[in-house]
């Protein structure tokens, strides 16, 4: 699918300005800009319930410090459900990577600036969608926290993808492990959180495979499993069990916000920027 040039809308809310932008008549996102135009942005992508203002105010406590980036991934297009699309990167002729890519270009024109630092946040397919961004895009974020991912790419060669890497070439997309290896990364789940609302994908079934249940079943053992994965590849990530939550968005943006803060801490001391990006 070719994207077509944005049309940008303004809406003005007593609290801050919120930049609405379609793409094609379908892709859109909302941007609550920072208190600078260059100020780190964190990505804030939702689940299969696109539960968009709550991702929108789960980050207040990050304030002004940070532009925050919510897309919004159509459900319907042409009549046809393509609602787990995104998380899969490249469904029906759309490929998701570049398409934040684009959200990514036009909100850095919007803010008349490119962020010096670029953090992901998914929850439930969100999180699906931002840990398999990664994998082809660790050269142009600082760091990414999945919550409650669904179904999990780990990071095996002898297990094709998605449930692993074997293949994911014939996307059309190259894989960058070494740029995911420099990245800040962390994985949440709830210790309620099993099986509510899991998807199944049994071989044959959309996005199936015969290994999608690999990683075990339920998001907690998926979630751990894919923690797991990632170091024992050598990737440094963080894991934590959020006590009494089950499969609940508010929970997942508090815990990921004290995560945000102290890595924009961190970050303010010594970083690696992305000033330089150009989604290209």
């Amino acid at each position: 699918m070719t994207l077509l040039p944005p049309s940008a809308q303004t809406e003005t809310t007593s609290e801050s300005v919120w930049l609405s932008t379609t793409f094609a008549g379908q892709w859109r996102f909302a941007l609550r800009p920072a208190r600078e135009a260059d100020a780190p942005m964190v990505i804030a992508v939702h689940g299969s319930d696109r539960d968009t203002t709550g991702l929108l105010g789960g980050f207040d406590a990050l304030g002004d410090r940070v532009s925050l980036l919510v897309p919004e991934f159509p459900q319907v297009l042409a009549g046809q459900d393509i609602g787990d699309d995104y998380k899969f990167l490249i469904g029906n002729g759309v490929n998701y990577l570049d398409l934040l890519d684009a959200m990514r270009r036009d909100a850095a024109a919007q803010l008349n600036a490119t962020p010096r630092a670029t953090y992901l946040f998914g929850f439930s397919g969100g999180a699906q969608f931002v840990h398999r961004y990664a994998l082809f895009r660790g050269q142009g974020i600082e760091g990414f926290i999945a919550a409650s991912p669904g179904s999990v790419t780990l990071l095996r060669k002898d297990v094709e993808w998605w449930p692993g890497l074997k293949g994911a070439d014939a996307m059309g997309e190259m894989l960058d492990i070494e740029a995911t290896a420099r990245l800040s990364i962390a994985f949440l789940v709830g210790d309620q959180d099993r099986n509510a609302g899991l998807v199944s994908r049994p071989a044959g079934s959309s996005f199936g495979s015969a290994f999608a249940d690999l990683a075990g079943a339920n998001r907690i053992e998926r979630t751990r499993a894919l923690a797991e994965s990632f170091s024992d590849a050598g990737l440094s990530c963080e894991f934590e069990l959020i006590p009494g939550a089950g499969h609940e968005l508010a929970p997942c943006t508090g815990a990921a916000a004290d995560i945000l803060c102290r890595w924009l801490d961190n970050n303010n001391a010594s970083a690696i920027s992305t000033e330089n990006w150009s989604g290209t």
